[in-house]
């Protein structure tokens, strides 16, 4: 049974102001769900890579077309809260994952966390969103979930890297290395984390969050010496018609390269000398005129590894943008579109040895329709595409990639209900 009124608390717990001050409880959730029909097509021929490439290997194997019912980012939460005096109040939330298409649950798995808030702004410690994930929410017009949103370029390196969930660097399937995709991600929901939001000011808000090294390894010669952390700040700015933002991560020892390089280049949890740090910048900026808005994203991802042998690979940066459009359709229609690109980036190797990044880059087309049916329920019908160059191997984003190999196109038709609660 809902306790609080949705609009009024949502809107409160989102902009960090008074957090249910009346010590009551609200039970809220959305379900997104659709059936999709997908496939990855037009991989690259099987081979060796060149020498000095950066890149995964070619297989050659394609994905056939099939269809598939999938839920994206379905949750179910609560939150609540009390005043403690004038000017201040303490606010919970505890959100969890709901699997509407195949059952199940994951407790706190979403953004969960217990906090203050002040005249000065709020602070809440637990697992949430980075500041820098949550601008592309700005301009994002897919529902920032799901296949054809902008996490399939945005946030992510390639190299079949998704979004994650986690709050320690991850280690390999066999548990000896750091060779684990989700240590290069920047779309990240960051666990053991302490988030800081100012109060808006003049039309500026900002929001900062650190992670702490609670996984910082211990004195033994026969472990690996990492403190791992991580940093993420944003700053927005936004008055009438315009909103301007600029967002920067870094990752301390979270060895996002070795997602990247060959496998017998990865960090050893064991005996290794190697440190990293990982870093992320992102420009946002959106115009509202009327029923339209346009949106622009544009980010730099850089990964740098020390303590390498002669040879390896040992820094990689990537470019990519967006450009996004919401256009209303006559009373309850919305047009949703983006079209962005990944560039190839650049490679170094420890001695100066040449280091080729050709044919890692991508582009993504999404376009779709939403129809209004209350101020809850949405239909919509999208199309995306996601075109890799011949060595690279972007994904459909939300943890929904097909596992799309080197030089593969994937693309996906989807017909979808939104209902919130």
């Amino acid at each position: 049974m809902r306790t609080a009124p949705r609009v009024a608390l949502a809107a409160a717990f989102a902009c960090g102001t008074a957090h249910a001050a009346d010590g009551t409880t609200q039970i809220y959730g959305t379900l997104n769900v659709d059936v999709e029909s997908v496939a990855a097509t037009g991989a690259t021929p099987a081979g060796a890579l060149p020498a000095g490439a950066l890149g995964q290997v070619p297989t050659g194997i394609d994905v056939p077309r099939r269809v598939r019912v999938t839920s994206n980012s379905s949750n179910l939460g609560f939150r609540g809260g009390e005043r403690l005096g004038p000017d201040l109040s303490v606010f919970f939330q505890v959100e969890s994952a709901v699997n509407v298409d195949g059952g199940g649950t994951n407790i706190a798995s979403r953004n969960t966390a217990v906090g203050m808030e002040t005249a000065w702004g709020s602070w809440r410690l637990g697992q949430w969103d980075t500041p820098y994930k949550t601008l592309s929410g700005a301009v994002d017009p897919m529902y920032f979930t799901g296949i054809a949103y902008s996490g399939a370029l945005i946030g992510t390196p390639g190299f079949g890297v998704g979004p994650t969930t986690i709050g320690a660097p991850a280690t390999s399937g066999d548990g000896r290395t750091f060779a684990a995709g989700a240590n290069a991600s920047f779309e990240r929901r960051q666990g053991n984390s302490i988030q800081y939001w100012s109060p808006g000011l003049a039309g500026f808000a900002a929001r900062f969050a650190y992670s702490v090294d609670e996984n910082r390894s211990s004195r033994s010669p026969a472990v690996t010496q990492v403190d791992p952390r991580i940093f993420s700040g944003s700053i927005e700015y936004e008055r009438g018609a315009v909103y301007l933002a600029y967002a920067y991560e870094e990752h301390s020892d979270y060895f996002g390269l070795d997602a990247l390089v060959p496998a017998a280049q990865a960090t050893a949890l064991t005996g290794s000398g190697a440190s990293s740090r990982d870093r992320g910048e992102k420009l946002v900026a959106r115009v509202k005129i009327g029923g339209t808005q346009v949106g622009l994203l544009a980010e730099r991802l850089r990964y740098a590894k020390d303590g390498v042998a002669a040879g390896a690979f040992s820094r990689y940066r990537r470019d990519a943008a967006a450009v996004t459009l919401l256009q209303k359709v006559g009373a309850a229609g919305t047009l949703r579109a983006l079209v962005g690109k990944a560039a190839s980036g650049h490679c170094e190797r420890s001695g100066g040895e040449a280091c080729d990044t050709a044919g890692l880059g991508a582009r993504q087309y999404s376009l779709g329709y939403s129809q209004t049916l209350s101020r809850r329920t949405d239909l919509y019908a999208f199309y995306t595409r996601v075109a890799n160059d011949a060595r690279a191997s972007y994904q459909f984003a939300n943890s929904a990639g097909l596992g799309a190999a080197p030089g593969s196109t994937s693309t996906g038709f989807l017909l979808g209900m939104r209902h919130v609660f």
